[in-house]
């Protein structure tokens, strides 16, 4: 799925929606906009140092989300979309550097973001299911 599509297509009243209790659409765009910047930069310091980033390592992200809410909570939507083009560039660009291969060898699935339990998908969905 393409991410920046999806909130491309969203009409200027969808920001302001919640998609859950706490978080508005646009709150999930800045949220999603950290963890891919998160992830591009962690991927560079694991591979260098053979580390697990630390958000295997934890079951509590909330810290970490407050700070991405608090720094991006007065981004506007164009903005978000702009770091989350930029954030993924970045990523790929990482990707390619280090090797796809290299990369799923080491089962690093949280470069990817794949499968069932997709983190993006996950909020993706919250996301339609508020727009009903």
């Amino acid at each position: 799925m393409d991410i920046v599509s999806f909130f491309k297509n969203l009409k200027d009243s969808d920001w302001d929606i919640f998609a859950t209790k706490k978080w508005r659409i646009k709150d999930e765009l800045s949220h999603l906009v950290g963890w891919e910047r998160e992830c591009a930069q962690e991927l560079v310091k694991v591979f260098k140092t053979g580390n697990e980033p630390w958000f295997t390592l934890t079951d509590d992200y909330t810290k970490f989300n407050e700070k991405i809410y608090q720094e991006f909570k007065n981004y506007s939507p164009t903005v978000l979309l702009s770091e989350l083009e930029k954030w993924e560039k970045k990523l790929e660009k990482n990707i390619q550097k280090i090797g796809e291969d290299k990369i799923r060898e080491r089962n690093w699935d949280w470069v990817f973001d794949e499968g069932e339990n997709s983190h993006f998908g996950h909020h993706i969905e919250q996301i339609k299911e508020a727009l009903k």
